[in-house]
């Protein structure tokens, strides 16, 4: 590629890009085709960032929105303090998500694995989202200041885009410690691919602005 903003990855090349501060007013197609569309080429593969999808479905709120219950206030002690469920509103969200009798059964029985040795179950009992939901610790305005939720549907939303755009697409979720989770990801996509491209985070984790990625191999 001859852009300079391209960067060489792995075996790969790889274009971080810009777009307008996005909102739930904005439909993912139009931006990726907007952004994105005129670099498409055969064999690329374009990933979004799961909060800025997120973000455009409209699956975010402020803390002043959420009254915290005696449930969420009690168990948002006992997670990581960098934890997103360590706080009352967080915990919260992810009570109103999946119910609390759910969120209770997997504090309950994710302690009692724990106990002897098995890690994790928490988080795998109690649903995607506990893993998903950002608490206010983002870095864009105004989205800093609210707690975000994982996104909808992402399988669904990247076999359209993938459709409609005519590459892979997938839904990422990236950070500065070189992990890359491929939480969704249109058929055929090369996820290792994606795991080497991405590791150096290109999208970046602060105010960057760079929710969308083209991997080309």
């Amino acid at each position: 590629p001859d852009s300079p903003r391209w960067r060489q990855g792995d075996r790969c090349s790889v274009l971080p890009i810009r777009t307008h501060l996005l909102g739930s007013l904005d439909d993912p197609a139009e931006v990726l085709r907007h952004y994105a569309g005129a670099v498409l080429q055969p064999g690329d593969v374009l990933t979004i960032g799961e909060t800025p999808l997120a973000v455009m479905q409209g699956r975010y709120n402020h803390p002043a929105n959420l009254e915290p219950s005696s449930l969420a206030r009690l168990l948002c002690r006992v997670f990581h303090p960098t934890s997103s469920l360590a706080t009352a509103c967080g915990l919260q969200t992810l009570i109103d998500t999946v119910g609390p009798a759910r969120v209770l059964c997997a504090w309950l029985l994710g302690t009692g694995l724990k106990l002897v040795g098995s890690k994790g179950w928490f988080y795998r009992l109690a649903g995607e989202q506990a893993r998903l939901i950002d608490d206010v610790t983002g870095t864009t305005p105004p989205y800093d200041q609210t707690i975000v939720l994982g996104p909808r549907d992402s399988q669904q939303v990247c076999r359209q885009l993938a459709a409609e755009l005519g590459v892979a697409v997938a839904v990422v979720d990236v950070n500065d410690l070189g992990r890359v989770k491929v939480l969704a990801s249109s058929p055929g996509c090369d996820e290792a691919l994606l795991e080497r491209a991405l590791r150096p985070n290109p999208a970046g984790n602060a105010n960057e602005r760079t929710p969308l990625v083209l991997v080309r191999p």
